[in-house]
């Protein structure tokens, strides 16, 4: 089953405009904690499509697309407490977050991206 990720418009609204505007630099890539859930954002400005996988929903592909805004990719996630691992899937292939600010091996010799929900 897919399921949608959530950009408000709002949010949306103000992406584009600092992209727009030059403020891009702004913006990050990582993951960001809210009382809504975990936002994933990732900048992919090639990319066809990107999907954040991981060990909350038995690490589909397809279950958690992401939203394009710019050059960045986005998604919020409403995640339980405890620990997440995750990986983003970029045009079918599978990327490390590359910001990440906690990894664990992921059992294939690289890493998956950790986030912690309090």
């Amino acid at each position: 089953m897919q399921r949608a990720c959530r950009v408000s418009s709002a949010a949306g609204a103000l992406l584009v405009a600092l992209l727009s505007t030059g403020c891009a630099a702004t913006l990050e890539e990582g993951v960001q904690l809210s009382p809504e859930g975990v936002r994933f954002r990732i900048r992919q400005p090639e990319a066809k499509s990107v999907a954040v996988a991981g060990d909350f929903n038995g690490w589909s592909p397809a279950a958690h697309p992401m939203v394009r805004v710019g050059e960045f990719w986005t998604c919020l996630i409403p995640l339980p407490p405890g620990e997440h691992a995750f990986m983003y899937v970029v045009d079918g292939s599978w990327v490390t977050p590359p910001n990440a600010a906690e990894v664990v091996p992921d059992g294939f010799g690289g890493f998956n991206g950790k986030v912690v929900v309090p």
